[in-house]
């Protein structure tokens, strides 16, 4: 009965992984949709790590912790949008209760100062919105996390990537647009 209760929630807050008709393959397009979603809702590009913690202290970020659901692994600055960091509980959970395993994130927020040398210069890390995941060892782990993104994005709330160097998928999260989808699915 448990298993049961378990599957009709997973199906209530998961989109269909039959309503998939996005790629994996990332684009220009979705760099710079990313980019104009940051700026239309007036997220600040962050340039240091003290500019984070302002940011912090304003609680205009948040601090995210490693839970049952979910690991920091050598993620530098541990902070979020609270939209972000609420999508990162929901999706971790969900992964959680379909695979048994916990989520590995890898990054967060990081200011234009920390930005690897191979990150787009339209990248949405600095302003929070961004979450990138380490890719599942276990391919049907991995076949479960890609088609739920891709769902979420086909919802129009975030833009996914998977990325080769290193290989992550990269996630950058709508603020406004997931918290609606996320209100719609409490009605």
């Amino acid at each position: 009965m448990k298993s049961l209760c378990l599957s009709i929630a997973l199906l209530l807050v998961t989109p269909a992984a039959s309503a998939i008709a996005g790629e994996l393959g990332g684009s220009r397009a979705a760099v710079n949709r990313a980019h104009r979603v940051a700026r239309k809702n007036d997220f600040t590009f962050l340039r240091s790590a003290a500019h984070i913690r302002e940011f912090v202290a304003a609680a205009r970020l948040q601090r995210v912790v490693t839970t049952e659901n979910f690991l920091l692994a050598g993620v530098s600055f541990p902070y979020a949008r609270p939209a972000v960091k609420v999508f990162l509980q929901r999706l971790a959970a969900d992964y959680r209760a379909a695979t048994g395993e916990r989520l590995v994130v890898t990054s967060l927020t990081r200011p234009i100062s920390r930005q690897p040398r191979n990150a787009s210069r339209f990248s949405v890390h600095p302003t929070g919105i961004a979450v990138d995941l380490r890719i599942p060892k276990n391919a049907a782990n991995r076949k479960w996390l890609e088609q739920t993104l891709l769902a979420l994005e086909d919802q129009v709330v975030l833009d996914v990537t998977k990325e080769r160097s290193p290989a992550h998928y990269h996630v950058a999260v709508f603020p406004r647009e997931y918290e609606r989808y996320v209100a719609s699915l409490t009605k």
